[in-house]
């Protein structure tokens, strides 16, 4: 009988991390309805938009804050000059940026596996946290070895952070459920087994770093989450249904912590990508690792962070944006519905959509990969935001160091995908 509550368990798991997010219009578009979509596999567009009398209004806002920071504007001809300009702004708009601790890693294991050793780590980040990282070495490389930067995603799944890109042997069965239908594999293993240094962080609010919902008292919590925390503490720990109860109240808390972030001055994305560039500051100064030859990569957050990552550090050499690149104002009329609190950059598209902002790459090598069965964008936010980046890296005189594909597949980074990007960092820095 737990057994069968366990698998009903993790079946909701993968459910609710299919609708953790969704599509979106293009930069012309009104309130009238988008372009067809009703292909095998995607549903029928919603015959109105979601702020139904409002949505006007808002798309209006949208079309008076053009972004105006655009390489592809007239106002920009040499790149260079249009990065010293924009790349200021975008890390400036994060708004955070804490002093650093001076830059150290404290190794807490060393795990041998076949092909690599982890190192489980912890880097210096601010004076309030240490930043948890797992760091895959290959073994019989020739060091100093190129480095990379494999950001995790969100998928609803918030009790496991590195856990999506690294496997345990001990690792329960909802945790390969999610891997298996998200990724196929350990993604972060096989790039080891090829010879690159791997870094893994825990994210801000996902497994070792997630919000303790267990911890609440539920006599003093907000109203609408009571019941379920009475329903959580009822649940053994560590079963499907204690880790999908978990991960209902951690998203169901997130717009409380988005609140309390901008309240701080701070933004979400800040966060994020503060922590991912100072997990680079660290992957850099590795000795075994060649910081002229480091890449980056992820799916959905772990896209959105790779975004974040490349408009905001030039050390990025290379880099794989999965299953999160669209056009901002294609999301107004239907797809914010089920987007996290963890991507918005508040005053962001007057300056720069967020094509323009990963063009902050170019001439970096930049591999975008589509899916086009994801419910969490349209197909036409998504090809423009492509069809941007084409044209940023044209008239950057780099057009072939970009590249976009689109697979018919729903949101994921299944295996053949990891290949195609495996062989897009591997052309550039392997």
């Amino acid at each position: 009988m737990q057994e069968k509550r366990d698998a009903v368990a993790r079946r909701k798991v993968l459910l609710a991390a299919g609708a953790a997010f969704l599509p979106g219009g293009s930069p012309d578009m009104k309130g009238a309805p988008r372009e067809t979509e009703e292909s095998a596999g995607r549903p029928p567009i919603p015959p109105n938009p979601d702020l139904a009398n409002l949505y006007p209004v808002i798309d209006w806002i949208a079309a008076e804050n053009a972004p105006n920071l655009s390489f592809l504007s007239n106002r920009w001809q040499k790149l260079e000059e249009w990065k010293e300009a924009a790349r200021p702004v975008f890390r400036e708009l994060l708004r955070y940026s804490p002093p650093a601790a001076p830059l150290k890693a404290e190794v807490v294991s060393r795990e041998k596996r076949a092909g690599f050793t982890i190192e489980a780590v912890r880097i210096s980040a601010t004076d309030a946290y240490q930043i948890p990282g797992w760091v895959l070495v290959p073994e019989n490389a020739k060091k100093p070895c190129p480095g990379i930067l494999a950001l995790h995603d969100h998928g609803g799944c918030f009790v496991w952070g590195h856990e999506k890109l690294i496997s345990d042997p001990h690792e329960p069965a909802t945790l390969t459920e999610f891997r298996n239908y998200y990724y196929g594999r350990p993604y972060a293993e096989l790039l080891a087994r090829k010879g690159y240094v791997v870094l893994v962080i825990d994210a801000f609010y996902f497994g070792s770093r997630r919000l303790r919902v267990e911890e609440i008292d539920v006599a003093t919590a907000p109203g609408q989450y009571r019941e379920q925390l009475k329903q959580l503490a009822a649940i053994p720990k560590s079963t499907g249904p204690w880790f999908d109860a978990v991960n209902g109240l951690c998203g169901n808390y997130e717009h409380l912590m988005a609140k309390s972030i901008f309240a701080t001055g701070a933004t979400w994305p800040g966060i994020l990508s503060w922590d991912d560039r100072r997990s680079l500051d660290y992957l850099c100064s590795r000795p075994d690792v060649d910081r002229e030859r480091i890449g980056c990569l992820g799916l959905s957050l772990g896209g959105l962070r790779t975004d974040f990552v490349v408009a905001s550090d030039p050390r990025v050499k290379v880099a794989c944006v999965t299953g999160w690149m669209t056009e901002f104002r294609a999301q107004l009329r239907n797809d914010f519905r089920s987007h996290t609190w963890m991507l918005y950059i508040p005053g962001l598209y007057s300056s720069m959509d967020l094509p323009d902002a990963v063009g902050l790459m170019a001439p970096n090598p930049l591999l975008v990969q589509q899916c086009s069965l994801d419910h969490l964008y349209s197909l036409e936010g998504m090809r423009g935001a492509v069809d941007k980046l084409h044209r940023i890296y044209a008239k950057a005189g780099a057009a072939e160091h970009f590249h976009s594909r689109f697979y018919d597949v729903p949101h994921s980074f299944r295996p053949q995908m990891q290949e195609d990007a495996f062989a897009w960092i591997e052309k550039w820095i392997g």
